[in-house]
């Protein structure tokens, strides 16, 4: 990323072809130009959707992103 920091704040998500299974709830995280962010656990914990959504492959359901560019 060229942005100096991206953040995510009280995200909530669900994917649209699961709408009973809540995938973030509440996500908090803020990323400083410089640092390192490691996603780990275990499979199905929305490791992939975090990226997805600092993507705009999708948007979250409650909460907001805040980069640079978005």
């Amino acid at each position: 990323l060229k942005q100096d920091r991206f953040a995510f704040k009280k995200v909530m998500f669900n994917y649209p072809t699961r709408p009973d299974v809540q995938v973030l709830q509440g996500l908090n995280i803020n990323v400083e130009k410089g640092q390192t962010l490691a996603l780990v656990g275990s499979s199905g914990c929305g490791k992939s959707t975090v990226v997805q959504l600092l993507e705009r492959f999708y948007d979250p359901l409650d909460g907001e992103l805040v980069s640079d560019s978005l």
